[in-house]
């Protein structure tokens, strides 16, 4: 008897990486390690990963409002002395 078909069978996947990464990588793996299931593994991970949005600053989120004409220049100036202001006050 054979063993069902995979639901989400592996597909041949070629990418071109510096010398240098390839060796570092290399290096962590065991002789008898699957080097596909490791990167697999570090591709899930990072798509995976919820990205920490508090961590952005609060000018640097402003400025990229700003980049993105979201914020006019004059709103972008009240905004920021707002938030000096409140950083003041803490």
């Amino acid at each position: 008897m054979s063993r069902p078909r995979s639901t989400d069978p592996s597909v041949p996947l070629s990418i071109a990486v510096p010398t240098s990464l390839k060796t570092r990588l290399d290096q962590e793996l065991a002789y008898t390690s699957s080097r596909s299931k490791w990167v697999v593994h570090a591709i899930n991970e990072k798509l995976n990963q919820e990205f920490d949005y508090t961590s952005i600053p609060t000018t640097q989120l402003l400025g990229m409002l700003h980049a993105r004409n979201v914020l006019t220049t004059d709103l972008l100036t009240s905004l920021l002395m707002r938030v000096e202001e409140i950083e003041e006050a803490r």
